[in-house]
């Protein structure tokens, strides 16, 4: 009965990270942020936006990040004066470590 539950949660974990919704949300920059885009190849899924989106938001000079699931990229609104494309580059690499879906 253990491996029957095993094998349903590892079903069901793989279905949901091939489960992906359309992405409506936009970006919105002022003409002093800077936007950056940067490729996460591995994420599939909502906990993996959960992850990059999460780990991103929290750093300073960050205001908005989206990651479109179907072209697999991140777009990063941030201040320039703040923040800068070497330093996000470097946070996007070492959360896609963290990613579920690999």
């Amino acid at each position: 009965m253990k491996k029957a539950s095993s094998v349903f949660l590892i079903v069901l974990f793989i279905i949901s990270c091939n489960k992906i919704k359309p992405e409506t949300r936009t970006i919105s920059k002022t003409d002093k942020d800077s936007l950056l885009v940067v490729a996460v190849p591995k994420a599939g899924c909502q906990n993996c936006q959960k992850v990059i989106e999460g780990g991103l938001v929290d750093l300073k000079g960050v205001k908005q990040t989206i990651l479109n699931l179907h072209t697999k990229e991140v777009s990063i609104v941030y201040n320039p004066e703040i923040t800068n494309s070497n330093t996000l580059e470097n946070t996007v690499k070492h959360l896609a470590h963290k990613i579920p879906c690999k």
